[in-house]
């Protein structure tokens, strides 16, 4: 089998440093498939360096490095994500059970409705810090418009759940909280929200 010299070597490894922000574990496991796949060309179809090279590129990470690395963090951090999720998912169903349960008691004047509420919209606060945390991580990929939206339901959320849960406690500032909550609500989240239903659906037929 023929084998690559030091100066093929690094040319090798210059075109993986074309990509930024590449792991180092990452470059040097790429650098040395690229050197394996170019050799058992080179070997195999009997062909030169360049043709090997060009080859092994295309068939390796044709989209760029960056597509290998953002798959391999996908791979190593999935099982910290699914976990995440359950957390978020669970405590938004708890959320709306709590404050659907809460709303049925307090309609039926039931002993507990308070309390039921109360939680419940504790829930709807940490449910709602903990997607926006996770969006965040993902805004730089949407436009200004989705960003806007996020950032409006989640003020609007939080707004209108510790509003309620100062009136349950008789704090002041409650009726103010949950106005302001109102208001962000259907003056800049529920709007965007149907706009941009609107526009994916005219997209979507176009």
């Amino acid at each position: 089998m023929q084998l690559l010299t030091d100066e093929q070597v690094d040319i090798i490894l210059e075109r993986i440093n074309l990509d930024n922000n590449i792991d180092p574990g990452l470059q040097q496991g790429l650098l040395d498939h690229y050197c394996c796949f170019i050799e058992e060309a080179m070997d195999a179809q009997s062909i030169d360096f360049e043709a090997a090279y060009q080859q092994a590129f295309m068939a390796i990470t044709p989209n760029g490095s960056q597509e290998i690395q953002e798959e391999l963090f996908f791979l190593l951090t999935f099982k910290k994500q699914t976990n995440m999720k359950r957390i978020i998912y669970g405590v938004g169903f708890a959320a709306a059970f709590l404050i659907s349960m809460g709303l049925m008691f307090k309609i039926f004047h039931w002993p507990g409705a308070s309390v039921t509420l109360f939680s419940g919209f504790g829930a709807l606060i940490i449910t709602l810090t903990a997607m926006l945390t996770n969006a965040v991580k993902y805004m730089k990929n949407y436009e200004a418009g989705y960003k806007v939206r996020v950032l409006a339901g989640f003020v609007a959320g939080v707004l209108i759940s510790s509003g309620s849960m100062f009136k349950i406690l008789s704090f002041p500032s409650a009726n103010i909280q949950t106005m302001l909550g109102m208001m962000v609500l259907n003056f800049v989240f529920l709007p965007l929200f149907f706009y941009q239903l609107y526009k994916q659906s005219i997209a979507k037929m176009s």
